[in-house]
């Protein structure tokens, strides 16, 4: 069952943005006893996150037919579901505040984004709005784990909300038809292909610029090249995202993408 609900919570980005909180934690010179609170606060925020997707979605899911999802299947019952979605959030905000009570408060902000565009912002102009908020709360909240808690410099949480509007935009390509049938319609899905892939390339660029020209130069070892390899990966992942049809490929390029970027960013704060 434990392992039905990892995979019925998304668990790529769900370990993605685990593996981040960790990343951001070694940079900015957590405690290892905070960093392992807020690693594993983080991991009980993604779950909920992203199972609470799935519940929301389930009646959806069953219309397209997404039998790769255990929901849809009665492998989880609903009342399971909300009952780890409760739990995790809970002990996500217990881990948080115990660290900090700071770090809780950014905790329920991520967890709300979340919630938030789960619950109905998703189907709006405004849906990038929660992963905004959501992935600039990440490096606040870790930040804030540390002894004495720090606030982050302006541009990491640029970056960090950067990342989130771009993994909204890249998360959506290869749905973005059925997403519009089931009157899902997000800012990507509003918008034609070819403005969301162009879109992506300009948040990556962008970002890059932020992190090259805030690194400094003594970052620029490491914070040029993940600049270059993201922004050349985000140039790939539109292209493909042209093709008909649409894949998985593009979603995967971008996340390699920000990955990079985050390689980039971490480099740059260690060598701060």
């Amino acid at each position: 069952m434990v392992v039905t609900i990892v995979r019925a919570s998304h668990p790529v980005p769900t370990f993605a943005v685990t593996t981040l909180s960790l990343l951001l934690a070694v940079a900015f010179g957590v405690p290892i006893d905070h960093t392992a609170a807020i690693i594993v606060a983080v991991f009980f925020n993604q779950i909920a996150i992203g199972l609470s997707n799935d519940v929301i979605d389930v009646a959806r899911d069953r219309r397209a037919g997404r039998t790769d999802k255990p929901l849809v299947t009665g492998a989880i019952p609903l009342s399971t579901a909300w009952v780890v979605v409760v739990g995790s959030s809970i002990a996500s905000l217990a881990l948080s505040v115990l660290v900090n009570p700071w770090v809780g408060v950014w905790q329920a902000v991520f967890l709300l984004s979340g919630f938030a565009y789960n619950a109905g912002l998703k189907a709006t102009v405004l849906s990038a709005l929660p992963y905004a908020t959501g992935f600039a709360a990440l490096p606040i909240l870790v930040s804030l784990g540390t002894q004495p808690p720090s606030w982050p410099a302006w541009w990491v949480i640029f970056v960090g909300a950067s990342l989130g509007v771009s993994a909204h935009f890249a998360n959506v390509l290869p749905d973005g038809d059925s997403d519009r049938a089931e009157g899902i319609r997000g800012l990507p899905q509003q918008l034609p292909r070819i403005v969301t892939a162009a879109a992506l390339v300009a948040i990556t660029v962008l970002s890059s610029v932020i992190l090259i020209w805030q690194g400094g130069t003594s970052a620029m070892w490491v914070t040029v090249p993940a600049a270059i390899a993201a922004i050349a990966v985000s140039i790939a992942a539109a292209v493909q995202s042209r093709k008909t049809p649409v894949t998985v490929l593009p979603f995967r390029l971008s996340m390699l993408a920000a990955g990079f970027l985050v390689l980039g960013l971490v480099g740059a704060l260690q060598s701060g």
